[in-house]
């Protein structure tokens, strides 16, 4: 194994082209850089005077902000913020509700359709944002532009661990911002489920503190709420112990979906992992081989048999290893699919009772399989407990997940189209979409998706953002 890289140099991994050219902006502190003469620095200048982190208006710089992991939306923002503390948050979100600015937050820009960035307004950089501080056994507080990576490898070494894990190059905001998932929600909830208080800066540029006894309204509309009511500065998550081995077995399907679903139904109400995921692959020649990855969380030498692991299983073949927990949680430290291409993926939510004709219907249809490759994980539903994280409501629930990575030259506006008519056949079917997904949606769709949280969530950012400052981007809430 290689050597480990330090928390800091780990926080640091960036994904993509347009990250890496984010991460070479220097932080002189404090600075405007920009146009000579542009009357937005001056301004800038002005009524930021003292803030400790960095202020981007020149050209070349706001371009690299200009695209995101599905390259379908490009937007260069007026200005770009790097803060370094919450009270330069909280200064510019002042400063924006006197200018009726719009304010974007991107942190790792891991969106599919433009939700980390912004065209007109000023976009605010989060990763300078990146300490973790281990309050105690059950307890990390973590700032929200550290990656998940440098959150396991500090808690780790301390032998405690997130309940769930999600990709360590994501940013800690963005993800408490969609929900975050893994593969141990399934009966550890989303990372929202495991996040006990947060710091946040209101769309009024009010710091606060908020959980669930305090201002519980806000912790409510935070999690998971796009960025719509606050800005998540620092966060307290859940800590329980951490293995020191896992036991990691790929479990093979050849092109069986349905066969590889329905044993990872089994195994969900098996309990016998603790990890539990459902993917795909290409063939060298086409087509598409599915396997579950089963890990059991052990410590050392009390390791699971195999032969207990695999019983009852369909699988034509296996693939077993024995990892250290550090060589599990970094099995996949930085972005495979983030390359310069079109990525219009789908993430939706299936009850389990509904998946087998949903997926059989995506698949077996070549207009809608195109390009496409699938990625499901079954959940308990009473594992999900925060009200705007809206799952299909069933006992057992697939994530249906279809990732397409497109050429350059691909009709992007028709795969939106089938985004569309997929999603809306699958809320026929009592699911819902996941926040991350390429789908253009307008207010009253949001309204829609959220259902009974809507009320709620409307006066939590009637409160909390009067000025609609934040999260135009995501178009939830109607600018006047």
């Amino acid at each position: 194994m290689e050597r480990p890289i330090s928390r800091r140099a780990f926080g640091g991994l960036m994904t993509g082209a347009v990250s890496t050219a984010a991460l070479s902006v220097s932080f002189p502190a404090p600075a405007v850089r920009a146009q000579a003469g542009s009357s937005l620095a001056r301004d800038l200048s002005k009524n930021l005077q003292g803030i400790a982190g960095d202020v981007i208006v020149d050209d070349a710089s706001r371009a690299a902000y200009a695209d995101d992991f599905g390259r379908i939306v490009h937007k260069i923002p007026d200005a770009v913020l790097i803060p370094r503390d919450a009270a330069d948050l909280a200064k510019l979100v002042q400063y924006a509700n006197k200018k009726k600015l719009n304010i974007g937050i991107r942190g790792m820009g891991h969106s599919m359709l433009g939700q980390a960035q912004i065209g007109r307004g000023v976009l605010i950089d989060m990763s300078a944002l990146d300490s973790i501080s281990i309050l105690d056994n059950d307890r990390v507080e973590v700032e929200a532009g550290s990656t998940w990576g440098a959150v396991m490898a500090e808690t780790a070494a301390a032998k405690r661990t997130l309940p769930v894990i999600n990709d360590t190059f994501l940013s800690v905001g963005g993800s408490l911002s969609t929900a975050g998932f893994g593969p141990t929600t399934w009966n550890k909830g989303l990372m929202v489920d495991n996040t006990l208080e947060l710091e946040v800066v209101t769309g009024s540029g009010e710091l606060l503190r908020c959980s669930e006894s305090t201002n519980p309204d806000l912790f409510l509309a935070v999690l998971s709420g796009l960025g719509q009511c606050a800005i998540i500065t620092r966060a307290v998550m859940k800590l329980v112990a951490a293995p020191t081995h896992v036991h990691f077995t790929k479990f093979f399907y050849a092109d069986d979906a349905i066969r590889a679903a329905h044993d990872l139904a089994f195994l969900a109400k098996d309990g016998r992992f603790n990890h539990l995921d459902l993917r795909s692959r290409t063939y060298p020649f086409g087509g598409l081989e599915y396997y579950i990855e089963g890990g059991a969380f052990y410590d050392d030498p009390d390791e699971p048999k195999l032969d207990d692991l695999r019983k009852g299983l369909h699988a034509s073949s296996f693939e077993p290893k024995t990892w250290t927990y550090e060589e599990y949680y970094r099995r996949a430290e930085t972005c495979y699919s983030c390359i310069p291409a079109p990525k219009p993926s789908l993430y939706l939510t299936v009850p389990a009772s509904k998946f087998d004709a949903f997926v059989k219907n995506t698949l077996s249809d070549p207009s809608t399989s195109a390009y496409i490759a699938p990625w499901f994980s079954i959940w308990r539903r009473d594992a999900q407990k925060r009200p705007l994280a809206r799952v299909a409501d069933e006992e057992f629930i697939y994530r249906t997940q279809f990732n397409r990575v497109l050429p350059n030259s691909a009709d992007i506006e028709a795969f939106l189209a089938l985004n569309r008519a997929l999603y809306e056949h699958a809320r026929h079917l009592g699911g819902t979409r996941l926040t991350t997904s390429a789908i253009p949606f307008e207010p009253q769709d949001w309204e829609r998706h959220y259902g009974p949280a809507w009320p709620a969530f409307k006066t939590a950012k009637e409160k909390y953002d009067p000025g609609n400052v934040l999260g135009s981007s995501v178009n939830v809430f109607a600018k006047a």
